[in-house]
């Protein structure tokens, strides 16, 4: 009798339990249904959902097919998959991710399972249907650490056979439940600001935008994650990486504690999801030293193009061939009259032919003294150069090889046949021609035109070798990604960018005029007018006169000959 009592207890209870189960499973299919909706509303485009049947339990199967067909019913693109299916790359991402979790040792140690949550983005919204095991107290802490360490943050566990969903802070894991069903806020709530461990380990190598300048600027790079990291209330501590130049970043990177993220910008040939576009393209130079400074010879012969000098040459090679032919027909040496004012007589007792050509030549030559003087002025306040480089296609004449340092231009093809390694961390302008970011270029050429001893006198071709966008390189599912996309989209749109660059070149400015350095401000005027430059050309006129007083005193001293002789 009694344990006819018991069988029908056991068979009532069994069935309440079923039923209860039942309007469990009824509830939370309605509830995904309608989160579902509220997420959907709020997308523009294709709403993507992954439904994944991790369970093995045949019982399940009614209950992921009504999940279905109601998912089906709201237009969703819907991708199912159970515990032996593979992921795929070329599947879309979710927008919204349910799992009907099975038996959790099976499923922890199963590889598809690993590869589908894996490749979950990080700011996906994920929930998770699992049987609560009321005996085992810490199963919801072991679900919520093999999500973490997969980097899927944004999820939520959902009981199917009690009144009970639980949602997880981080750093520490913290588990925070709920009875009955939240709403979306509650249940998809902002993960980044709940991590109580707010300092982030961020790596640089020095450049142009990472570098120090005026000993208080950050550059650009690290001012813009500095100011991001006080918007999401985060702290970066900053660590430089020192990488060997023939060195691959991940292999500079094993050799230091965990990095969270780089500052620096890289250029990408190939796209990674994990990298946030620079938004402006940066522009790519060829520095190249200025033309080599012409000797005091060459600088003599400068002033005058071939033509003028053939001009000159022809007249006096005319005088001279006139005056042999027929000596008689003048009595001066006009050449000397015209240069240097010397005569036999006076003018006024000589020929009109004479007279005539004699005024000639001295306007004419009175007009080239000027213009050659005023030229050798120029040249002592500006020293000449050879004609500096203007094309890439002037430095292919010249058989110039250009250097390249951060990022490989052996595929330019504008450059083929012409590049080489610069092995050096820090590139300066030490008489190389180096292809690089115009903007450091520029600085670099401000240094060294102003501060003696910097290095040589640089001139930069006006076209561009090529344009990339640089991106910023994040780890993989990092939830900061989309928060820094729109940041620094906002900053550029703001002008910041613009802003620090004149406060760099304003810093640079000051700091070349403040001395506080170990160069010379450099005026080009120390270098140019010495002794050492002026002593040629002080030779080169006293020969001049020299030569000119001796012609005038041979003829002199000839026409006082004829004379003692007539007498």
């Amino acid at each position: 009798m009694f344990r006819k009592i018991d069988r029908i207890s056991f068979a009532i209870l069994t069935f309440f339990s079923v039923r209860a189960q039942a309007d469990r499973q009824e509830q939370v299919i309605d509830y995904l249904t309608n989160i579902t909706h509220n997420l959907q509303i709020q997308h523009s485009g294709v709403y993507n959902c992954w439904l994944l049947h991790f369970s093995n339990k045949s019982v399940l199967s009614p209950m992921l097919d009504n999940i279905a067909q109601r998912l089906n019913n709201q237009d969703v693109s819907l991708l199912q998959s159970n515990h032996r299916g593979q992921h795929v790359r070329i599947f879309r991402e979710p927008n919204l991710v349910i799992i009907l979790w099975g038996n959790q040792q099976q499923t922890f140690d199963n590889f598809y399972t690993s590869q589908w949550i894996v490749n979950i983005p990080p700011e996906c919204p994920t929930i998770v249907l699992f049987e609560l095991d009321e005996t085992e107290t810490d199963q919801p802490r072991k679900i919520g650490d093999y999500f973490q360490t997969r980097s899927v943050l944004y999820f939520a566990l959902i009981a199917i056979n009690k009144d009970a969903v639980y949602c997880f802070r981080y750093q520490p894991l913290r588990i925070t439940s709920h009875s009955g069903l939240p709403t979306l806020d509650q249940l998809f709530f902002d993960r980044l600001q709940t991590m109580q461990f707010k300092t982030l380990v961020a790596g640089y190598v020095k450049d142009y935008y990472t570098s120090i300048y005026c000993e208080k600027l950050p550059g650009e790079d690290i001012r813009l994650f500095l100011l991001f990291a006080e918007t999401q209330q985060l702290t970066f501590h900053l660590q430089q990486l020192r990488c060997n130049s023939n060195e691959a970043l991940a292999q500079c990177l094993s050799r230091y504690n965990p990095i969270h993220l780089m500052l620096n910008r890289f250029y990408m040939a190939q796209y990674n999801k994990f990298i946030v576009s620079g938004v402006a393209m940066e522009q790519f130079a060829i520095a190249t030293p200025k033309g080599r400074l012409l000797t005091v010879w060459e600088i003599m012969i400068k002033p005058f193009q071939h033509s003028a000098w053939g001009m000159i040459l022809g007249i006096l090679v005319t005088y001279q061939i006139i005056h042999q032919l027929k000596p008689t027909l003048f009595s001066n040496n006009l050449l000397a009259l015209a240069l240097f004012g010397f005569d036999k007589r006076q003018l006024v007792l000589s020929k009109s032919f004479e007279k005539i050509t004699a005024c000639a030549l001295i306007v004419l030559f009175f007009q080239l003294k000027c213009a050659y003087e005023a030229k050798l002025v120029s040249y002592i306040t500006e020293a000449p150069r050879v004609p500096d480089a203007k094309s890439v296609e002037d430095l292919r004449e010249r058989n110039i090889t250009v250097h390249y340092r951060n990022f490989n231009i052996t595929l330019v093809h504008k450059l083929n046949g012409m590049v080489q390694f610069y092995g050096k961390n820090q590139f300066e302008f030490d008489g190389i021609t180096i292809v690089e970011n115009r903007a450091a270029l520029m600085m670099e050429k401000l240094f060294a035109d102003k501060m003696k001893g910097y290095g040589m006198q640089y001139t930069l071709l006006s076209e561009n070798v090529y344009e990339a966008i640089p991106f910023y390189v994040f780890g993989a599912k990092s939830p900061l990604v989309r928060r820094f996309q729109k940041f620094q989209q906002r900053v550029f749109e703001a002008g910041m960018q613009q802003r620090w660059r004149r406060e760099y070149y304003n810093c640079f400015l000051w700091y070349i005029n403040s001395g506080k350095h170990q160069y010379d401000i450099y005026d080009g005027s120390s270098a140019i007018i010495s002794y050492r430059h002026l002593k040629p050309l002080m030779l080169f006129f006293l020969a001049q006169w020299a030569i000119a007083i001796i012609v005038f005193g041979i003829e002199i001293l000839v026409e006082a000959l004829k004379r003692s002789q007539n007498k």
